[in-house]
């Protein structure tokens, strides 16, 4: 299956997951939530079910995973669980992501962004214990940290302790199960985050490692408490464990898929534990396929690429050319000024002076930028933002609608923008075609990877460029293999020539110091939004918890998290 189908493949399975929260949104949800809501078993009667949640800072998912933890892994049998979970990118402080998992909904809704807890919107969007009370009024909640920041959160527990430490938050929440009635009871540990913080939050580090499994074995001893309790046999309890964040880690280069699950921060991990579970594993999803070779870096004034004029006339673009042009870029640098890419015209300059074509970098996006023999000034269509370190596929199409003639950009095969380009003429020279620095003065130099070049003298239609834009390769397959002139796949690995593929065979020469590297990165990853829409979020965890109890969840509070099932 090919990058951009899986791709396709994903954005579905969102849309499907959007439409069953908008049929779900509109429901009356007055009502209570029926027995098989959230597996629900029939033998349990309402009002006796409870919750544990346990909240770790610093405990990164994948570290977490590989480290001794025997009371953890118990309960993976009868678990929702995920190693590769996720808090919010953009929550960078310890008080947001408690705040996103006490009340169910995202930073730019609670505001909480720090740990003054100034200009909150917590009134609005209040920790879940409000929620609760609301539609439960007897319900007891007990809340025990060893944060005063934390506990400044939870004022609406009836019990809100704040004391020394993780030995103590144990020791309360063990008293609390042993001695007191609460139906919802939350401990909150932060050795691991410090040790972390001291040492660096891998398992490599033997005091972060050792702070893991002192957490582990704390709640072994708390889940022996809660199975002890004398009417432990008529309650239903949902043991929640989660990280609110990782931490800052730098993984080996083979082990960065350059996607938010290469992100220590923001690797949380969430376990939903109940015995009427069956086991299901929430994994790391498809992320892109892989591309992989040799290429150059084009970088400065020296290390460039041409392909002399004499040659490079099959690249002109006159005022009938029809034409798609497609490369990869990954560049090395998150704002850049002007850079040219890949242009064919004498100079790129300020100004914009002489006739031609020209794609280039500016600030964080990219440009097709052109100047013609009949208007008076030069005209660029924008393409979309690139991301530092990735590869990602530009391409420019030039098409004709009844007289009239565009532009059209795109990028990983999404349209962009169009623009006009029938009153600008020819764009035709003598000029050489240029891939790298392009002559001329008043921009930036280059410091990027180009490759998989490739020029059709055809309008390739959108679809094509959209199921295609992510294929590291084309041969015949390709619906629009037959009207290439220009195909460099730019990956071959050695010799002083970027070697053309298609029937023209013409190649580029190598200019300057140039150095063969190899590259092993993924291609077109999907965005953000939806990978962490396939595994769980730390900000589900009310919404989980609200539908434990039966709390019915309700439009008007605009909660982001979804409920994950177990089948």
């Amino acid at each position: 299956m090919s990058t951009m189908k899986k791709y396709k493949l994903l954005i579905g399975l969102m849309a499907a997951i959007i439409t069953t929260a908008i049929f779900s949104c509109n429901k009356d949800f007055d009502r209570k939530l029926t027995d098989k809501d959230g597996t629900d078993t029939t033998k349990v009667r309402y009002g006796s079910r409870k919750v544990l949640y346990l909240i770790v800072d610093g405990a990164r998912g994948q570290s977490v995973a590989a480290a001794n933890i025997p009371n953890i892994n118990a309960l993976l049998p009868h678990s929702i669980y995920s190693w590769v979970a996720l808090n919010q990118p953009e929550a960078t402080q310890n008080a947001s992501n408690w705040g996103s998992m006490l009340t169910g909904v995202k930073k730019e809704k609670h505001l909480v962004n720090d740990d003054n807890l100034t200009n909150n919107n917590l009134q609005n969007y209040p920790v879940i214990f409000k929620r609760i009370k609301e539609n439960r009024p007897n319900t007891k909640i007990a809340s025990y940290t060893s944060s005063a920041v934390f506990k400044s959160l939870t004022t609406t527990a009836d019990i809100n302790d704040l004391v020394a430490g993780d030995d103590q938050v144990k020791a309360a929440v063990i008293n609390q199960l042993n001695t007191d009635t609460a139906s919802v009871i939350v401990g909150h540990f932060t050795d691991v985050d410090k040790a972390g913080i001291a040492s660096g939050y891998d398992n490599s580090f033997s005091a972060y490692k050792a702070a893991i499994e002192k957490f582990d074995t704390s709640v072994g001893d708390i889940l022996a408490a809660m199975k002890k309790r004398a009417n432990f046999i008529n309650e239903d309890w949902l043991v929640v464990i989660a990280s609110s964040d990782g931490g800052a880690y730098t993984l080996p280069p083979n082990a960065d898929d350059q996607t938010i699950f290469s992100k220590p921060a923001n690797n949380a991990f969430i376990i939903y534990y109940s015995p009427t579970y069956t086991k299901r594993i929430l994994v790391k999803p498809f992320t892109g396929n892989r591309y992989l070779g040799k290429t150059i870096k084009m970088q400065g004034t020296q290390v460039r690429a041409e392909i002399a004029g004499v040659d490079a006339d099959a690249y002109n673009i006159d005022d009938t050319t029809k034409m798609t042009i497609e490369l990869k870029v990954k560049k090395n640098t998150e704002q850049i000024f002007y850079p040219s890419i890949l242009g064919k015209r004498n100079e790129w300059s300020s100004g914009h002076p002489s006739v031609g074509w020209v794609i280039y970098l500016e600030d964080r996006y990219w440009y097709f930028e052109w100047r013609g023999t009949k208007d008076g000034d030069y005209r660029q269509c924008r393409g979309a933002d690139l991301v530092k370190g990735r590869w990602e596929n530009l391409s420019v199409k030039l098409e004709k609608r009844g007289e009239q003639r565009f532009i059209r950009t795109y990028t990983n095969g999404i349209f962009n923008n169009e623009l006009e380009i029938t009153g600008s003429g020819s764009l035709a020279n003598s000029n050489a075609l240029k891939l790298g620095f392009l002559n001329g003065q008043g921009h930036g130099e280059p410091d990027y990877y180009v490759s998989d070049i490739r020029f059709f003298k055809l309008p390739v239609p959108d679809g094509v460029i959209s199921n295609y834009a992510c294929e590291t390769s084309i041969d015949q397959n390709h619906p629009s293999y037959n009207f290439l002139v220009g195909y460099w796949p730019g990956t071959d690995g050695n010799g002083d020539k970027m070697v053309d593929l298609s029937s023209q065979a013409h190649d580029f020469n190598l200019q300057g110091p140039y150095v063969w590297e190899n590259f092993n990165d993924l291609i077109c990853p999907p965005p953000t939004e939806l990978l962490a829409m396939m595994v769980p979020q730390t900000t589900d965890i009310p919404s989980q918890m609200l539908n434990w109890l039966k709390v019915a969840n309700k439009q008007t509070w605009s909660l982001d998290g979804r409920v994950w099932l177990d089948q």
